[in-house]
């Protein structure tokens, strides 16, 4: 049986389509529980391609035992979106199984259950659609060249919605699901043609299976209240009222914005969701009070705005830039933010590398889940930052708290980097373990005195002494680790072990007291 050449290449280029989707969905589905990394997205792009190769070569096998058969290209279609709509479910119940396991190993075991699947049965497509478009030897090139460019055709156009439209705006469960039913929508009514009884099964399945994933809900405690929850270009954000278990004694009640898992901002209900629950929040406004009240200060990364709620009440000019728009919206909605704060959606160093305006301050507070983009903190960025900030400004940049050893070594590297810039540097720790803590550089062209740091919050203890805090730079030794430049990205794979340690560790606070998803 034979179906008209166009009606084969609109499938062909469903089939591209679907399997970026695929790829880009999955990783997504990934950040919750193994986080953004470099290596995450290694182990995305690997398997994609040996899902689609393995697909290639079973296709190529099957489309020899049964040419000119449309009906194998009907059913493998169906089976990939089949799969394609399942993805959402097996990927919770996968990553869930693995999410103790070390980072590169949870991620490629989760892949291959719920992301390899469906994309070995889109590789068969393409051989499919080859044979049953073949009728001469002569022209088995050509309709390989154009089944090819049309497949990749659909994966250009879908790689472009799906990054600028479809995920920031409807996230990537409601995506996976609506591409599963219309990759399998033609072909199911194609079959029902052909035969009726397997095709109403499909239809029934297929289309089951997505209504029933859209209606499906999470349930929290009773004590838990989620007043917002999405997917999108940074990942899953949700904004949660729930105790503080583990964090304060008492556990009081308190407003956390969390993104893929991990808890960005937390503030108290009892203050009205103005002031941090965390204590170490009160070392970068601490260390900012050296600054006179009209300072210019950039901060690179909103969060719950803690941050910038606390410059403002020292009287600073805030600006901010932040990449993911929900972030600034759930801010100014759920976190007190002042609605008038000037804040430009934009990458950091796109923002960095074209402003005409200059800083006393730069923060940089770019955390993401348990990732620091990497090509802010090389020695040509900051080359670009100096270019922006004011003679004796500051930068301020939160890093991991790990310090020593293996583990220590990026923490080490961007000192080393920043030293390599021009710039003189301390390094603050907050208080804890290197596991709980977290480092903030101090990085300005002339020594600072922190003598007259002041800052005091409602609920903390003044910091009466910085100095107390600041790490000897004497003692750190960097000569095992290297300057970290644009050309050379290295920085994702020096704290890929600290990353991976932290990232369990918030990984099982959630699975404690949370239903990961």
């Amino acid at each position: 049986m034979k179906s008209n050449r166009f009606f084969l290449y609109l499938l062909s280029f469903l089939e591209g389509g679907s399997v970026m989707v695929c790829e880009l969905v999955g990783a997504k589905m990934l950040a919750p529980f193994f986080g953004t990394s470099l290596y995450v997205w290694a182990a995305a792009l690997g398997l994609t391609l040996g899902g689609l190769t393995a697909g290639y070569f079973l296709g190529g096998r099957l489309s020899a035992k049964y040419a000119n058969d449309v009906r194998l290209l009907y059913y493998v279609l169906i089976a990939a979106a089949f799969f394609l709509i399942l993805m959402p479910i097996t990927s919770k119940w996968i990553m869930a199984a693995t999410i103790d396991l070390n980072l590169q190993t949870g991620a490629i075991l989760s892949l291959l259950v719920f992301m390899v699947p469906p994309l070995v049965f889109m590789g068969m497509t393409s051989p499919i659609i080859i044979n049953l478009l073949t009728n001469d030897v002569d022209y088995a090139g050509n309709s390989a060249g154009n089944v090819y460019a049309i497949s990749t055709l659909g994966g250009i156009l879908m790689t472009f919605l799906m990054g600028f439209y479809i995920i920031p705006n409807f996230g990537i469960t409601k995506p996976a699901i609506v591409t599963g039913i219309t990759l399998a929508s033609l072909p199911i009514f194609s079959l029902l043609k052909i035969q009726k009884n397997i095709a109403f099964v499909a239809l029934v399945i297929v289309f089951g299976l997505g209504a029933a994933k859209f209606n499906d809900q999470t349930s929290y405690p009773d004590n838990y209240s989620v007043l917002y929850e999405s997917e999108g270009i940074l990942g899953q954000i949700k904004v949660v009222d729930h105790p503080s278990y583990d964090i304060t004694t008492d556990a009081k009640m308190g407003r956390g914005l969390i993104v893929n898992n991990t808890l960005q901002t937390y503030v108290g209900a009892d203050q009205n969701y103005q002031y941090s629950i965390w204590s170490w929040a009160n070392y970068f406004p601490t260390a900012a009070s050296i600054f006179p009240k009209g300072s210019k200060v950039l901060l690179l990364g909103l969060g719950g705005g803690t941050i910038v709620k606390q410059f403002n009440r020292m009287g600073f000019d805030v600006d901010v830039v932040e990449i993911d728009q929900r972030i600034w919206d759930v801010s100014v909605e759920y976190f007190k933010m002042d609605p008038n704060t000037k804040v430009y959606i934009d990458d950091a160093r796109h923002f960095v590398k074209t402003s005409q305006q200059k800083y006393d301050i730069i923060v940089y507070d770019t955390f993401l889940s348990e990732s620091v983009p990497e090509h802010l903190l090389t020695i040509d960025g900051f080359k670009d930052a100096r270019k922006i900030l004011n003679p004796n400004g500051m930068i301020m940049a939160n890093f991991y708290g790990y310090l020593k050893g293996e583990t220590g070594k990026a923490a080490r590297s961007v000192y080393k980097t920043f030293i390599e810039s021009g710039f003189k540097t301390e390094i603050l720790a907050t208080p804890g373990t290197e596991q709980t803590r977290n480092l903030i550089f101090l990085a300005s062209d002339e020594e600072k005195n922190f003598s007259k740091a002041n800052y005091e919050e409602p609920g903390f203890n003044k910091i009466a002494n910085l100095y107390d805090h600041l790490i000897d730079t004497h003692l750190l030794k960097t000569d095992d680790v290297e300057v970290l430049t644009d050309e050379k990205p290295r920085l994702s794979k020096l704290y890929a072990k600290a990353a991976s340690g932290w990232k369990k560790s918030y990984n099982a606070y959630y699975r404690k007291y949370f239903p990961i998803n």
